[in-house]
């Protein structure tokens, strides 16, 4: 396989990184830019070189992904799955989180000389927290978009180093990544949702959302009329509900969940990608590594507080295909408000993101004629022309004259009481309790004030 340069760059920077002494590496690219295929070349390398290698992943359709991309490189992988006996033969697998982690007492904690983690996001979770302990040995690889945790928290936890690919927007320059538009409609306020684990409660957020479902329809029909699109909402019921609204609309509409046969799963997902099923809905499933480079566009129900997961949904429609015209983020939750364009820059760190930071304003505008989300700088809507009315600031001048303002009588009173006797009399007609020992404080306190006057 033939890598991009910036994929070679950043194995090469990787590779760098195990030679200064790291055991654990986190590898950070956009959605998009080819995670896959970078985890792969290594694992295939690492192989080649009698070491053993497990690709650590926690869906069906990153696993069946993985396992495609090793299949296209001709690395001959085992399967580590539900359902299925374990041929450890191979120098490399590819592993369900869930089932390697139930499997554990089979495997020596020596037995694994390279553990990838895809989604590396997920690694302070508890199911993946037991899997890398249990092969702490091993050098650890991490990739991932989005290398903080759905509540911000960073990942130093796990890995030394960080590498960086190049941002989604030199990709996009670049064109390997596909232009966007960002429409952000009015109509949902985010204002008093409680939050339950970092995120806000989606119980709660699916009563609010489910006001706008028609909106999301029309403006369905308005910018992605006969193009596929996945519909991010708040809930399964929520995410059924949405897909019925499309198909009483005549859009061919179906939502997809982890309770389906893995079959099944597939064949949705296939109808998506030849545009047999124009919108396709879902909770949680595919906001992270599903590859339907077809997708026109995403609609977002689900309001969030997590830049993570922000991010991870719009990915899912920003690969480039033959022919694929920009794509269309409908964003109905106002997300891209909270948590800024998708282009902008991000500071990763390990550290993760602080709160002072989520809770910073984005630079984002959005027109009031088309509701296209941009930089705040711009000064003309990229989409319509909108000319934004730069803001003006007054100077309003009012009549009168400036007076001296009179101090307060009570430190007026105290500052006439020049002597002891006198601040003591004060003290007395005030009725403090004890109005000897105030009075030598005050006096005390102007003498030292005298004192330092004078060394001035």
């Amino acid at each position: 396989m033939n890598l991009r340069p910036y994929q070679q760059k950043m194995v090469d920077d990787i590779r760098l990184e195990y030679q200064m002494g790291k055991r654990s590496v986190l590898g950070v690219l956009s959605t998009g830019g080819g995670k896959t295929c970078i985890f792969s070349y290594i694992a295939q390398a690492a192989a080649r070189r009698g070491n053993r290698v497990c690709i650590l992943v926690h869906r069906q359709e990153l696993l069946d992904q993985a396992s495609r991309s090793l299949t296209a490189m001709g690395v001959n992988h085992g399967r580590i799955a539900a359902g299925r006996s374990m041929d450890l033969s191979h120098g490399v697998q590819v592993a369900s989180v869930g089932t390697l982690a139930r499997r554990l007492h089979l495997l020596p904690q020596e037995f694994l000389q390279l553990l990838v983690v895809d989604e590396a996001h997920h690694s302070n979770a508890g199911t993946w927290v037991k899997v890398l302990q249990h092969f702490r040995r091993a050098r650890l690889l991490g990739v991932t978009a989005t290398p903080v945790r759905l509540d911000g928290r960073g990942l130093g936890e796990w890995y030394q180093a960080m590498v960086l690919g190049p941002s989604a927007a030199w990709l996009t320059e670049n064109s390997y990544l596909a232009n966007a538009r960002v429409l952000a409609p009015p109509g949902f306020d985010a204002t008093g949702l409680r939050k339950r684990m970092g995120d806000f409660d989606v119980k709660q957020a699916a009563e609010r959302v489910g006001t706008i479902m028609g909106d999301a329809v029309g403006h369905y029909r308005k910018h992605l009329q006969g193009q596929t699109a996945i519909a991010f909402c708040c809930s399964v019921a929520h995410a059924e509900a949405v897909a019925d609204a499309f198909r009483l609309q005549g859009i061919t509409a179906a939502s997809i969940d982890g309770t389906m046969h893995p079959a099944n799963r597939r064949q949705v997902l296939d109808d998506l990608a030849i545009g047999r099923i124009k919108v396709l809905t879902s909770c949680q499933l595919i906001g992270e590594g599903i590859d339907v480079p077809s997708v026109g566009g995403c609609i977002l129900l689900r309001p969030t507080s997590s830049v993570s997961l922000h991010l991870q949904m719009i990915g899912r429609c920003l690969r480039p295909s033959p022919g694929k015209p920009a794509a269309v983020i409908l964003d109905h939750v106002g997300n891209t408000l909270r948590l800024g364009h998708h282009l902008e820059d991000r500071e990763w760190t390990l550290d993760g993101i602080h709160k002072r930071d989520r809770e910073a304003a984005p630079s984002v505008k959005v027109c009031p004629s088309c509701f296209a989300a941009m930089a705040s700088q711009a000064r003309q809507c990229i989409e319509c022309g909108h000319e934004f009315a730069p803001e003006k600031r007054e100077l309003r001048q009012v009549d009168g004259e400036l007076v001296e303002v009179a101090m307060r009588a009570k430190r007026r009173e105290q500052g006439n009481a020049q002597t002891l006797q006198d601040l003591i009399r004060l003290g007395q007609q005030r009725g403090y309790k004890n109005p000897v020992a105030w009075a030598k404080h005050v006096h005390a306190a102007r003498q030292t004030k005298g004192h330092w006057s004078l060394v001035k």
